[in-house]
């Protein structure tokens, strides 16, 4: 017998299930491509597909992506970190377009700036902000320091 979902549970899945429909995880067949494309080990990958678990924190930036999703909402869905962080972030995207690239900010600046102070917010934020520089210095140079012998 399964516990019933909490409401942190019930947001995510909100979320999360249209969108794996939409990107066609669920059609029959398709888990072993979501575990491709997300890094989800078989279990995890089935559990959520059904509706039944929120996987890692660590996993968020690739499922976002493969769902076409902002990392940040995954994280907020989750109760991660807290709504005012993703109002913040859609302020600033909609108000201050002509500051956006107008000159670099370190991630603990960032964090400081979108109002994230607590530790686990801070250590989830700089998660997702490694990775996706992570993931973009990958794209890069995607032959990697091998590729140059």
């Amino acid at each position: 017998m399964t516990d019933a979902p909490t409401g942190r549970e019930k947001r995510f899945f909100a979320l999360v299930l249209p969108a794996l429909k939409r990107a066609g995880y669920t059609a029959y067949g398709m888990q072993q491509q979501l575990m491709a494309d997300t890094g989800l080990n078989k279990s995890t990958a089935s559990r959520l597909l059904r509706g039944e678990t929120i996987p890692h924190v660590k996993s968020f930036p690739a499922l976002a992506k493969a769902l076409g999703l902002d990392p940040l909402e995954l994280l907020v869905a989750a109760d991660i970190v807290p709504p005012e962080y993703l109002e913040s972030q859609q302020a600033l995207s909609e108000t201050d377009r002509s500051q956006v690239g107008s000159g670099s900010l370190t991630p603990e600046e960032a964090a400081d700036q979108l109002g994230i102070h607590d530790d686990v917010g801070r250590f989830t934020f700089f998660a997702v902000v490694e990775k996706l520089t992570t993931d973009d210095a990958d794209e890069a140079d995607p032959g990697g320091a091998t590729a140059q012998a």
